[in-house]
This record gives structure tokens, sequence and C-alpha cells, in this order.
């Protein structure tokens, strides 16, 4: 039986926004933060008036994140995607184009600042991947980082398009850390991340996301299903 999420009432940011943007937002929100998963409904009726909002800025949201493909048409609302393992592969290969180049430009560029950030944000990750946290909040985490990897790109096109592979792949990231395969490889990445970064090397850099991204794919390939 498909449960309804319960969003708590907050606080919409600055009224200037338009309404479907903050809507958006926050329906964004709670998927990167684990808090929408599979079976759970959002509706539009429940959204409007958690939010105090008509039912057309909430419509208009749903409908755009839907067309990003985060969420899916239900009978009676939508839902978190559950993507078929074909759709995480044809993801990964983008990410295999874009992630490895990216990341060379981060080592060679970002600043002391970015990169004392970015190895925080590897080190609460690979903490997090020896707790019990669900596979949702893991992937939220994750999904931070990566994002703030392609900021501090100094490539800004080449960043532009990491992020939009990045969102794009926000649905996938879950299947990939319900067992412990994938979160014995994500933790590989990320304690390789962190050296790449600290040494400044690139050749590492490259490799290591590279790689990552390539065991993911092996995994994928000789797995049916995702692990439950």
């Amino acid at each position: 039986m498909r449960q309804t999420v319960t969003i708590a009432s907050r606080p919409l940011p600055d009224a200037r926004q338009r309404l479907r943007d903050r809507i958006y937002d926050a329906i964004r929100d709670l998927v990167e933060r684990g808090k929408l998963q599979p079976g759970q409904r959002l509706t539009e009726t429940h959204l409007a008036a958690r939010f105090g909002v008509s039912r057309t800025p909430v419509r208009e949201a749903l409908f755009q994140l839907a067309r990003e493909g985060l969420l899916e048409p239900l009978e009676r609302g939508y839902g978190l995607l559950e993507m078929p393992m074909s759709g995480v592969l044809a993801r990964l290969d983008v990410k295999r184009l874009l992630d490895p180049v990216m990341t060379v430009y981060v080592v060679e560029t970002a600043s002391p600042a970015q990169i004392e950030q970015l190895c925080q944000l590897a080190r609460d990750g690979a903490t997090a991947l020896g707790s019990e946290a669900s596979p949702f909040a893991l992937a939220s985490g994750l999904h931070r980082l990566q994002k703030d990897l392609a900021i501090a790109c100094s490539n800004p096109v080449l960043a532009r398009c990491c992020v939009a592979a990045e969102d794009d792949f926000l649905a996938a990231r879950p299947l990939l850390l319900r067992g412990e395969k994938g979160r014995a490889i994500t933790a590989d990445y990320l304690d390789g991340l962190m050296t790449s970064l600290r040494a400044r090397c690139p050749e590492t850099a490259e490799s290591g996301a590279r790689n990552y991204i390539a065991r993911l794919v092996d995994w994928c390939r000789e797995s049916d299903t995702f692990p439950g």
C-alpha cells in the first residue's frame, strides 16, 4: 500500500521567488535529504495545504520534476522514480565521460578552502558508509559532494554539464548503495578522492573517478537486479 509522505510546515524562501520555483526547491530538497522514498506519494492537494498555496504552482513544480526524471506520475499523484537497470547504466555512461575530466580541473585549480571543504564532505561520506544510514541519506551526501566538485571546476561549461548529469543521476544513487558491494566501491572512491585532492595529483584524480564509475558499471552488468 502506498504511503503519503508528510512534509513539515516551514517558512517558504524569499517571497520574490516564483511560487513554482519555491515548491520545486522544497520537493527536491525532500529527495536530496532522503525524505522521499519509492512507495510514498506526493499529491497536489497535500502539498498545497502544507505550503499554504494554490494547487497550480504545486502542479507545475511536480510536472517539472517529472520532466527531469526525478519523479514519476502515479495513479493519484507522483512518486520517486524507480529507475530500471538500463536507466542507471545510461547515466553512468554519461558520467564516465564527464566526471574524470571535471575532477582533474578541480585538483589543478580549486582554492585551498575548496579543497578542504571537498575533503570534509568526502570524509563525512566515508563515515556514513560505515553507519546504519539509509541508501537515500547516503545518496544525498554523495550528491552534494559531486555537485560541489562541479562547482569547484574552473571550466564553467563542463561544470554545468556535470551538475545536470549529477541531478539526473540522483534517483539512481540509492539503488547503488543498498548493498555492501556498492558501498565498498564508493568507500574506495572517497578514500582515493581525498588523497588526490590533498596531493593535488591530477593523474590519480582522473583514474580514481574513471575506475569508480567503471567498477559500478561492471557490477551493474553482472547483476540482474539491484540488491535489496
